[in-house]
């Protein structure tokens, strides 16, 4: 099965590994991991002024400071059945393209958990992710 990882450097990404390591059997073992985060996308009023290396090293260093700590975490549990997507644009519509292309089967989120009332105001990467797709969703709070 593979199984997409949706990462943005927070605790709540952080919680959401910890489950799969600890559920490592149904979630680690035989599956393929695909470990996807995505960086805000730089407004094109803003990229017309900037040369393109200047724009693809800021995507590639904040994407690195998402990923390099989940390499880092995945290399002390043993964990190799891995391949990383650095996206940028928006979170949930990326996260979304990268789970259809990989054919993933399972998408796994940490959330914030702000409840019906705080998603409604807020918006959430997660609920646009639930909302939008037919592929399974597992939400860590």
């Amino acid at each position: 099965m593979k199984i997409l990882i949706a990462v943005d450097g927070s605790t709540h990404t952080r919680k959401a590994l910890d489950y799969l390591v600890a559920h490592r059997g149904m979630f680690v073992e035989g599956n393929e991991l695909v470990v996807v985060h995505v960086t805000t996308g730089v407004p094109g009023h803003v990229t017309r002024h900037l040369s393109r290396e200047l724009v693809e090293g800021y995507y590639t260093e904040e994407s690195a400071k998402v990923i390099d700590p989940v390499k880092a975490f995945f290399s002390e549990k043993d964990i190799t059945n891995f391949r990383v997507e650095a996206r940028h644009g928006h979170a949930a519509e990326e996260i979304l393209k990268v789970a259809n292309a990989a054919g993933a089967e399972l998408i796994v989120m940490g959330t914030h958990g702000h409840g019906l009332f705080g998603r409604a105001l807020m918006g959430s990467v997660a609920t646009k992710v639930v909302a939008e797709t037919d592929i399974s969703v597992l939400l860590v709070q």
